[in-house]
């Protein structure tokens, strides 16, 4: 058993304060990834939310094997899988682990039940770094420090934003209007059978604020002529009491119509992927292809 190996198993069954203080002022924590835990509500994890606490360690798995991610990489507390890496951040992770370059560990950092499940847990991945008489340089400070997570499912009840549009988009018939991304968000999950939905989003709107842009101006459009045909006539190219909002003219290709968010994130299983496409005047808009 190695060094770091078994520093981790000691932290792991009794806390940091279990080590030597000699040991403690030694190492620091050099943190390569701050991230919510993907796929959360599809495991163990909103099992097992209560008995976690935070600093607790994670055990990391790799996963090349997996049919969807070769690069995966799972999440255990105790011998439970709660979730994964995000597949957007795990490439040069997994390279890692399978050079055994150096050895990853995992902690919780933070955990949040009033969130919805996928914001429940947020986790650390670092390595220990002896400390030596060449400390890292300020530059790269931040890698030493934990960030407060950036919640997108905790709102005050005055913390609402109004989606501006076209024109006053009607809602489909019996649901809640979707007033801003966040609300998108949680709807597309919501109505997702399985944890493609988050690549799904995490790459379709690659920043918070295109995601925000294409909710809140109606940025999210339709081809009619790529549409599956049990598509054709859904109200989810229904955008404006329940009529079609045809934009021909404005893209470069014909045949798209702006989308009803509202119906649109209830077939969040029937989205392939988002794609950015420009209008002639170089407007950023996000096209659902539909499978």
């Amino acid at each position: 058993m190695n060094r770091t190996t078994f520093i981790k198993n000691l932290i792991s069954l009794f806390g940091v304060g279990a080590l030597p203080k000699a040991l403690i002022k030694q190492y620091q924590k050099v943190y390569l990834l701050q991230c919510f835990v993907r796929g959360f509500r599809f495991h163990q994890g909103p099992k097992l939310l209560e008995q976690m606490t935070v600093g607790q360690l994670l055990e990391l798995q790799r996963e090349p094997q997996n049919e969807h991610d070769a690069c995966a990489i799972a999440l255990y507390y105790c011998p439970h899988m709660i979730g994964y890496i995000p597949r957007e951040e795990n490439e040069i992770l997994s390279r890692l682990m399978d050079a055994q370059v150096v050895e990853l560990l995992a902690e919780i950092t933070h955990i949040e039940p009033k969130a919805q499940a996928w914001e429940h847990v947020a986790i650390a991945v670092y390595v220990l770094k002896e400390i030596t008489n060449e400390p890292l340089p300020e530059t790269a400070s931040y890698l030493t420090t934990i960030e407060s997570p950036n919640y997108r499912t905790l709102r005050s009840s005055n913390d609402r934003l109004t989606r501006v549009s076209y024109a006053q988009l009607a809602p489909h018939h019996g649901r809640k209007e979707i007033q801003n991304a966040d609300d998108f968000y949680i709807r597309l999950v919501d109505h997702s059978d399985n944890d493609r939905v988050y690549q799904l989003i995490h790459e379709g709107f690659n920043t918070a604020e295109n995601m925000e842009l294409a909710v809140q101006e109606s940025r999210i459009i339709i081809n009619r002529n790529r549409l599956p045909q049990d598509l054709q006539l859904d109200d989810v190219v229904k955008a404006l009491d329940d009529e079609i909002v045809n934009i021909d003219g404005h893209f470069a290709e014909n045949g798209y119509v702006v989308a009803n968010i509202d119906r649109l994130a209830e077939l969040s299983a029937r989205i392939q992927r988002f794609t950015e496409v420009t209008d002639k005047e170089g407007r950023l808009f996000f096209d659902a292809i539909m499978q």
